[in-house]
Order: C-alpha cells, then sequence, then structure tokens
C-alpha cells in the first residue's frame, strides 16, 4: 500500500509537564495583565478609535487567559481549579518574578497614549507571539497537542492585535520628535524585560550557570 500522509506531529518535546505548566501560568499572567492595563485605559486614552479598539481586544486577550486556564488542569496545576472534570479551570497565573511585574506596571502606570500602545503593542505583544510560536514548535507534539491548539489560536488574535498596534504607532509617531520618544520608551521596556528573563523568566545569565 502506498502511503499518502507523512505525520506531521512527533513524540517527544522540550518541556515536561510542570515546565509546559509553569510556563502557561506565566503566559496566563501576561494576558490577564494586558486586559486589565487597556480596560483601565478606556476612559483616559483620547482617541476614540482606541477607545473602540481596546475593549474587543481586552475581550479576546480574556479569553485567551480563560483557554490557558482550562489547560492548566490537565497538566495537573489542579491548585484552586473549579467546574467539573474535565472541565475544569484554574485561576492560577503567576509573574515569572518581581522584574516581570514591575515590567507590567511600568506599561500600565504609562499615561502617554503613544508610549501605552507602544508597550502593549510594539514590545510585550510580540514578545509574547514570539514565545508562543517557540512553545508550539518545541513542545511535545502528540501528547501536548491541546497546548499546541491553544496557542495557535491565541497567536491568530495577537498577530492582528500586533497590526494593528503597529498602525496606531505609525499614526500616532508622526513628527521626529515624538518617534524618537515612543523608540526611547520601546528601548527602555525591552531593557526591563531582558532583565527579567521574559515572560518565562529565563535570564541569559540563568542559562550559562
Amino acid at each position: 500500500m502506498v502511503e499518502l500522509w507523512h505525520p506531521q506531529r512527533k513524540l517527544g518535546g522540550a518541556f515536561s509537564v510542570d515546565e509546559c505548566a509553569r510556563r502557561l501560568m506565566h503566559y496566563r499572567y501576561a494576558e490577564v495583565e494586558m486586559m486589565r492595563a487597556l480596560l483601565q485605559w478606556i476612559a483616559t486614552q483620547p482617541q476614540v478609535h482606541h477607545k473602540v479598539e481596546f475593549g474587543p481586544i481586552a475581550y479576546q486577550d480574556a479569553q485567551h487567559a480563560d483557554m490557558l486556564g482550562k489547560r492548566l488542569p490537565e497538566l495537573r496545576m489542579t491548585e484552586g481549579a473549579q467546574g467539573p472534570y474535565p472541565l475544569m479551570t484554574s485561576p492560577k497565573m503567576d509573574p515569572p518574578n518581581d522584574e516581570f511585574v514591575a515590567f507590567m506596571e511600568a506599561i500600565q502606570d504609562q499615561d502617554d497614549p503613544i508610549l501605552r500602545v507602544m508597550g502593549i503593542f510594539g514590545v510585550l505583544k510580540p514578545h509574547l507571539a514570539t514565545h508562543y510560536l517557540y512553545h508550539m514548535r518545541a513542545t511535545d507534539q502528540v501528547v501536548d497537542s491541546p497546548t499546541v491548539r491553544i496557542l495557535k489560536f491565541i497567536l491568530i488574535d495577537e498577530e492582528e492585535h500586533i497590526q494593528w498596534g503597529r498602525a496606531q504607532i505609525e499614526e500616532l509617531a508622526d513628527t521626529p520628535k515624538k518617534r524618537r520618544h515612543a523608540n526611547e520608551w520601546r528601548m527602555h521596556l525591552e531593557e526591563m524585560l531582558t532583565e527579567a528573563g521574559g515572560v518565562i523568566g529565563i535570564r541569559g545569565s540563568d542559562d550559562d550557570e
């Protein structure tokens, strides 16, 4: 018999069950904090079209957090989980470290409209998208296929959010001074993010040890 299908998914991956759960808790924390930032900005963001978009984007971030929360009990993270098995949802979400908390607070406390957009859509969401894509490719494609599917759906939204945000940054940074100010903020946040070891909390020096 001639084979007409070559399996794309292979057993074996870079993460243990515990490591996968740890990363998902960090992803969930980031998604929830992004949602909170966007919702708290709606009243004070001067651009009406930003007010209109922040709500739906925050809702989608909340959906991402919910999907990740439903996956956690399946990864043996059942502490505080609610609902009947197998439809349990975990409330667990942890920042990787205090430095990442400080990074999120720096974004959330920003008053400048363009710097708000830069923080979420120019720094954090691209960072998360990179980690989600890596996780999808590095994890066990068979055993951890539910996580792959969840991240695949989340990435669709995140890529749309990133494209929208880039357009808003181009629109708002319409002078050399504004663009320089936005880029300086981006570099500052990227330094904070590097110091935190990103959303997974793994710094370069940690890998060297």
